[in-house]
């Protein structure tokens, strides 16, 4: 992971240099969805690819010649250990962007959870219009930011927390992304827990704990609602 996030900054500090010259009252001012429009354009030097289920988008030492934007479906980044445990690093859902982390080459795997559908941006093309339209640049540094952000949260998360308190705070999350109170669950029980540093018989006791309690209701086979979100954020306090 630290050589992810000290690749991370590098971008991100080449990101900002481009940036710099950006206003910096219409920084102070931007929203979101100000940054999300500034992205639109890459999606012109875009080309769409699909993947299957499990299918690798790219592989460990693979060149980081590409970045690229889930469209629909999901994605893990995931490495093997020594002891030949799998750890997965992160779920990439749609509009999230994958790669921008990248040094020389890419880190870790991604492989696809379900069929997926992905924009794939030549790199080289991406930074020379960063540094064409400043507002590119910035909007990829606060993704980079919100993304370094989170990897801080979920080195505490997984070395203070329960289990109960993991699981509590991962659906919290996936609600958050998703913005209507309703979680996305593409990924296996075994692939949470790989995620969370649990057990997938521990991931499955602990829906089953929130199901049975009320908590969180199953609206599918992958898809729930949380029904007590109140009950939820108490389940993430130690």
């Amino acid at each position: 992971m630290v050589g992810s996030i000290l690749a991370f900054l590098g971008l991100w500090a080449m990101l900002a240099a481009i940036a710099v010259s950006y206003d910096l009252t219409a920084r102070r001012a931007a929203k979101p969805e100000a940054l999300t429009d500034s992205l639109a354009a890459l999606d012109g030097v875009g080309a769409v690819i699909a993947l299957r289920r499990d299918e690798p988008l790219f592989r460990p030492g693979d060149r980081a010649e590409f970045y690229f934007k889930v469209l629909k479906g999901a994605v893990r980044n995931c490495r093997v250990l020594a002891d030949g445990r799998r750890h997965i690093g992160e779920f990439f859902l749609a509009g999230d962007f994958i790669g921008l982390d990248a040094a020389e080459s890419y880190a870790f795997a991604a492989e696809a959870i379900v069929e997926t559908t992905l924009i794939r941006y030549s790199r080289r093309k991406v930074e020379a219009m960063a540094a064409d339209e400043p507002r590119i640049g910035l909007s990829l540094v606060e993704i980079m930011r919100a993304g370094l952000a989170a990897a801080h949260e979920r080195m505490l998360l997984l070395g203070h927390m329960t289990a109960m308190e993991r699981i509590a705070s991962f659906l919290l999350d996936l609600s958050t992304r998703r913005g209507d109170g309703r979680v996305s669950l593409p990924m296996t029980r075994t692939d949470i827990g790989d995620y969370l540093g649990l057990t997938m018989e521990t991931v499955s006791r602990a829906f089953s704990q929130l199901k049975s309690g009320g908590i969180i209701t199953q609206q599918g086979l992958h898809e729930l609602t949380i029904a007590k979100r109140a009950a939820l954020v108490e389940l993430t306090k130690p």
